[in-house]
C-alpha cells in the first residue's frame, strides 16, 4: 500500500470518500451512545451548528478515517475477502500464474549463484516475480499496471466496509428509539435494499479487478520468459503479374 501516493488529487477522492462514509457512521454511533448513558451527543450537534467549521475538518478527518481503513483491510482483509476466494474460484489461472512465476525465480536463482542451496525457499518465498519483471518491462508500464490494481481495490473494499459500518449505524440508531419490533424490522430491511445491492456491486468489482490484475501479470511474465522476437522486416512487393515477391532488408 502506497500512503504517500495517495496525495494526489484521484487519490484523496477516492481515500476521502470512504473516510467520510466512517465519519458519518461514526457521528451516528456516537449519538446514539451518549442517548443510552444519557449523555450530551457532540459530533453531530457540533456540525449542525458550525457547518463551515465542521467541513474544513471533515475534510483532514475522513482522508485520515481512509488511510487507516486502508491499513486495516491490508493488514489481512483483502487476502480474507478478495484474493483467496478468488484463488479459489479460479484454480487455473492461478495455477499458471504459479507455474510462470516459479520458472522466473528459477532462472533468477540460477544467474545470482547463491553458494547455499538452503536458501532457496527463503527465495522463493520472498523474492518478486514482478518485481524482476523491471529488467525486461518499462518501470512505468508495470508501475502502470500494478496501481491500477491497488488503486482501485483499496477504494471498492474501503467504501464497502464503510456503507457496512452506516448500515450498522442506522440499525443501532433504529433500535436505541425503542420502536416497536415491526417498525424495526421495516427499517432493517430499507437499509438492507439501499445498502445490500452496493456492496454485493463493490466486493464483485473488486474481485474481478484482482482476477484482471492477475491475468495482465500473468501476459507480461509469460512474455519475460518467452522467446524474444522481432517484428519481420520482410514485405510483399507485387511482381507484376499478379503474384508477390518477399523482399527482406
Amino acid at each position: 500500500m502506497n500512503i504517500f501516493g495517495a496525495f494526489t488529487f484521484g487519490s484523496l477522492i477516492k481515500t476521502f470518500l470512504p473516510g467520510f462514509a466512517w465519519l458519518i457512521a461514526i457521528g451516528m454511533l456516537e449519538a446514539d451512545f451518549s442517548r443510552l448513558v444519557g449523555a450530551t451527543p457532540m459530533i453531530i450537534p457540533f456540525a449542525m451548528e458550525n457547518e463551515q467549521t465542521a467541513l474544513v475538518l471533515a475534510i483532514p478527518v475522513s482522508i485520515l478515517l481512509g488511510l487507516l481503513s486502508n491499513i486495516v483491510v491490508f493488514m489481512g482483509v483483502n487476502d480474507w475477502l478478495v484474493r483467496n476466494p478468488v484463488r479459489r474460484a479460479y484454480p487455473n489461472i492461478f495455477a499458471l500464474y504459479d507455474h510462470v512465476a516459479s520458472q522466473i525465480l528459477d532462472q533468477c536463482w540460477k544467474s545470482v549463484e547463491i553458494p547455499k542451496s538452503d536458501l532457496r525457499a527463503s527465495f522463493d518465498r520472498y523474492a518478486d516475480a514482478e518485481i524482476i519483471l523491471l529488467s525486461a518491462i518499462d518501470v512505468d508500464k508495470l508501475a502502470y499496471v500494478r496501481e491500477q490494481y491497488w488503486y482501485f481495490l483499496e477504494f471498492q473494499i474501503n467504501l464497502l466496509f464503510s456503507i457496512i459500518a452506516i448500515f450498522l449505524a442506522s440499525v443501532v440508531s433504529s433500535a436505541s428509539q425503542g420502536c416497536s419490533v415491526q417498525a424495526f424490522f421495516y427499517q432493517f430491511l430499507k437499509y438492507l435494499v439501499l445498502c445490500g445491492p452496493v456492496c454485493v456491486l463493490l466486493y464483485a468489482s473488486a474481485r474481478k479487478n484482482y482476477l484482471r490484475h492477475v491475468s495482465k501479470m500473468l501476459s507480461l511474465m509469460v512474455a519475460f520468459i518467452g522467446p524474444r522476437t522481432t517484428p519481420s522486416t520482410s514485405v510483399a512487393e507485387s511482381n507484376g503479374t499478379g503474384g508477390t515477391v518477399v523482399a527482406s532488408s
